[in-house]
């Protein structure tokens, strides 16, 4: 049997398995659930403006629109179906346009934070010394600074051409992978590494990337997706900050429209009703796409866990692929 053969035989089952584990995590459902739900949004604002809103730009435009119709704030209705903002925006144009960059912002992150907690963990671990000495005290260091706050100084008076979702996201991934998503790595890497099966490689001749790679990254990549999402839970909640603390000029954002419905709440505070609909609408997006990577990671790590995993009778069922690729590749024969 060749090795390619073998190789197949062994990773199409254990990703079936891996599969199996995921879908059967009722928080892992429930948060890939929402996500659907702001990726129909995120295609809503086209669609709409292909159909039902076709030629009512100057009235639907999540920027620009105004509908000289009614007077604003205006509650839902069968025109404005979660009513419109204080300058006569509809709130559900500036729902599904906010939903973008703020997404942006989230995988951005998660993409900067696996990157950086897997890079640095197996590096530290596999090298140790020195390497491991400096990379931990860095960690402890960016564990100290809050990366939400760190985002906002960097982004103050900067334009959106300037310091935008993706460099939202890429800071505040960066910054909280240098941290807590560091540490957490680097901690099952040091437990990896400890494995006999490590000395076996060594012993064979493997170089250092290699083995990093072939064997000690394999194992790491369910440790990264875990802190991936708990920080994009983070990045989420951290741009609709930025977006609160900079509600100005033509920028839509999640944050911008609850600012929008406290501000004018203040304003029309026994005059008129208080434009509850823009801060329902603001509050609930950060809210519901926050939960849903929240749901995500803390489904993940309940997966990793063997104890919470009772419907699999053996040890392999338990492991992931490439876990599962890694430690039957040391069985003889």
């Amino acid at each position: 049997m060749t090795a390619q053969v073998q190789k197949a035989l062994l990773t199409a089952p254990a990703r079936r398995t891996a599969a199996r584990i995921l879908l059967s995590n009722a928080k892992i459902v429930a948060g890939l659930a929402i996500v659907a739900v702001f990726l129909l949004l995120m295609v809503a604002q086209p669609l709409l403006d292909a159909t039902l809103w076709q030629g009512k730009g100057n009235i639907y435009d999540p920027q620009f629109g105004f509908d000289s119709s009614v007077t604003h704030p205006a509650s839902p209705s069968l025109t404005h179906w979660l009513g419109t903002s204080s300058l006569g925006r509809d709130v559900f144009s500036m729902l599904t346009f906010a939903t973008r960059p703020t997404f942006v912002v989230a995988v951005t992150a998660a993409a900067a934070i696996t990157v950086t907690s897997l890079l640095l963990g197996s590096l530290a671990a596999y090298r140790k010394g020195w390497v491991d000495g400096l990379i931990s005290h860095v960690t402890d260091a960016m564990v100290l600074l809050p990366a939400m706050l760190a985002v906002f100084v960097l982004g103050i008076g900067r334009s959106n051409e300037e310091f935008g979702a993706v460099q939202v996201g890429l800071s505040f991934g960066i910054l909280y992978g240098l941290g807590p998503a560091t540490a957490t790595v680097r901690a099952a890497a040091m437990t990896v590494v400890a494995k006999p099966f490590m000395d076996a490689a060594r012993v064979s001749g493997g170089g250092g990337m290699w083995i990093v790679t072939r064997h000690v990254l394999p194992h790491l990549y369910a440790h990264a997706a875990v802190q991936a999402m708990i920080g994009a839970t983070g990045a989420v909640i951290a741009d609709a900050f930025l977006s609160f603390r900079s509600a100005v000029g033509e920028d839509v954002g999640f944050g911008m429209m609850v600012y929008d419905g406290i501000l004018w709440s203040g304003y029309l505070a026994g005059i008129a009703a208080t434009p509850w609909w823009i801060m329902l609408a603001g509050a609930g997006g950060i809210t519901l796409l926050a939960a849903a990577f929240y749901l995500i990671g803390v489904g993940l790590r309940e997966a990793l866990d063997p104890r919470a995993r009772t419907d699999h009778e053996s040890l392999g069922d338990q492991r992931w692929p490439g876990q599962l690729h890694s430690d039957r590749a040391q069985e003889p024969g």
